[in-house]
């Protein structure tokens, strides 16, 4: 159940607190005042995307935050449980004028997708658009599909896995099933590649370090002359090296160093330098004795480097996916070794899975096809307390032929239709041939309030669900909307006068300006407001006595819940 809707900075609405009865809560007001602006805040909670025009002019975010409580039932769900969702949940949604937006449940930024997953377990949203939608033959199994529930469900769950096997097994069957020319053609060439790649005895990392190398190579004349000259600075073979000269300077030192102890140090001291930078001379020596290169190094490294970039051309563009490049080769060529006893396994495999499909399409069938007669007579049964008491309504319920579209969907293969008698003695014909706006509105209804005892459903919200009716038929759709809160909370922006004078909790949707802007405010009506707003939307004129006590009687023949 919803129990309160907080909105903030949303469109013409500055600041709005709505808390709807338990019952049939009714939203109406002037054209134009914003009656569906309600409708968007709720829907803005359900993850349909999000559109920063609704920010208020002058602020950065709207605001939306509903507080429901939850059942039993939807306690126990995994989805709840996870979300730490005990008795209530708080769902908010916040929209940026710059783009963007953040949903969070109880206080938990999370994604558009869980806000929907979780949404949908709460909130049944019908708005206008939904008149177009229930043409569609996808939604109009949909609708079937939901009002047969869990039965189909898992039927379907055991399908799409069916059509998943049968996808990867046709794959297959089109890889093993090529002829003995092709597949002569493919063994050639995949022994020829994974030769090609062997033979080159490739080494990861190969390259990088031979093109280090042929970069020493290439500056090798450069680095031994450095290295040379640098060891003949230092040498202390040569009387001018820095060895020899620091290893003089310290012998100048004898004489003194036996009068003076800090030049004995010093001494000391030269001696050892003397000592390390021979030492550093000498490894120099080293360092030029490894750099000697082989004969035509630079040249055999070349050709390595250009065979590696060759092979790089053919399978891919380091050496590691080159070795890769020949795994999978090995693999595939082995598969084409026994491709012809696959190919016999696998078409085997594939009848079997198609022998299964058809017999749960079969499955699928019966149970959508009864379902559907049920259907069909129950909304017949609703639309007859709807004011239509001679429209046929049908559910028909098509399993495809082979060579139909739509043999492999998602959702087994039968094609589902709704068709509609308007009147006695005329033949059923498509839905969207000939239904008019106030039936659709009226068949919409029918369906919702058979579906609604079938969902989990605890919150119904209709956007104008009336639109298109008057007079006793208006009175019909009050009735039954109704019947639905009896065991349903429904939330319903309406323009009827009939539908508002059923409402157990009725709202006020007015347009005011105050200090130069225009603001939608919200307001909860008491019985003698209400009265005086069945009143306008009898006549227009709220002020009218007789229109008053017109008022007064409508709402009189409901009874208190």
């Amino acid at each position: 159940m919803l129990k309160k809707v907080e909105i903030k900075n949303f469109a013409l609405i500055e600041s709005a607190i709505f808390e709807p009865g338990k019952h049939l809560t009714v939203i109406s007001g002037e054209t134009g005042a914003g009656k569906s602006l309600l409708i968007d805040a709720l829907g803005s909670l359900t993850g349909k995307r999000a559109n920063r025009e609704v920010v208020r002019t002058g602020f950065d975010y709207a605001r939306v935050e509903a507080i429901f409580s939850l059942n039993t039932e939807l306690q126990n769900l995994r989805l709840f449980q996870d979300l730490d969702a005990d008795e209530h949940l708080i769902l908010s949604r916040e929209i940026f004028a710059d783009g963007g937006s953040q949903a969070r449940i109880n206080g938990r930024l999370v994604n558009n997708s869980l806000l929907r997953e979780v949404s949908d377990h709460l909130i049944g949203l019908h708005a206008q658009h939904e008149q177009q939608q229930i043409f569609d033959l996808n939604e109009q199994r949909n609708l079937l599909d939901k009002y047969i529930g869990n039965s189909i469900a898992d039927l379907l769950i055991e399908w799409q896995t069916l059509l998943k096997s049968r996808k990867k097994l046709a794959e297959q069957l089109r890889e093993y099933g090529l002829n003995p020319a092709e597949r002569a053609r493919q063994l050639e060439l995949l022994q020829y590649q994974i030769a090609e790649i062997t033979d080159a005895d490739l080494k990861i990392d190969e390259d990088k370090i031979l093109l280090e190398r042929n970069k020493i190579l290439a500056t090798l004349s450069r680095i031994k002359q450095d290295l040379i000259q640098a060891r003949n600075i230092l040498s202390a073979d040569s009387e001018h090296g820095a060895a020899s000269m620091i290893a003089q300077a310290a012998s100048i030192l004898d004489y003194s160093s036996r009068f003076s102890e800090k030049t004995a140090l010093y001494q000391k001291r030269l001696k050892q330098l003397a000592s390390d930078v021979s030492e550093q001379a000498i490894n120099l020596t080293d360092v030029y004795q490894e750099l000697e290169a082989e004969p035509n190094e630079i040249e055999m490294i070349n050709q390595r480097l250009d065979q590696i970039d060759k092979l790089k051309i053919k399978y891919g563009d380091t050496i590691k996916e080159i070795l890769q490049y020949s795994a999978d080769a090995e693999k595939r060529l082995n598969v084409l070794k026994k491709s012809e006893e696959l190919f016999t396994q696998c078409r085997a495999d594939l009848l079997s899975n198609e022998q299964e499909m058809a017999e749960l399409a079969e499955k699928i069938h019966s149970l959508r096809f009864e379902a559907g007669q049920e259907l069909s007579e129950q909304i017949s049964f609703a639309l007859a307390k709807l004011a239509m008491p001679n429209v046929k309504f049908s559910v028909k319920v098509k399993l495809l032929e082979k060579s139909e579209k739509g043999y492999y969907g998602l959702y087994g293969r039968d094609q589902v239709e709704y068709f509609i008698q308007p009147n006695i003695g005329e033949p059923l014909m498509p839905l969207n041939k000939i239904a008019s706006g106030g039936e659709v509105s009226r068949i919409l209804l029918a369906i919702k309030s058979i579906l609604g005892e079938n969902d989990e459903l605890s919150v119904l919200i209709f956007d104008e669900i009336d639109s298109g009716v008057s007079g006793n038929t208006a009175l019909s759709v009050a009735q039954m909307l109704r019947e639905i809160a009896d065991n349903k909370q429904v939330l319903c922006v309406s323009h009827m006068a009939q539908v508002a004078a059923a409402s157990d909790t009725h709202f006020l949707i007015e347009k005011t300006v105050q200090d130069q802007r225009t603001s939608t405010q919200l307001k909860k009506l008491d019985l003698s407001e209400k009265t005086r707003e069945v009143a306008r939307l009898l006549s227009g004129n709220p002020h009218d006595q007789s229109t008053i006590n017109l008022a007064k009687q409508m709402i009189s023949q409901y009874k208190q819940r």
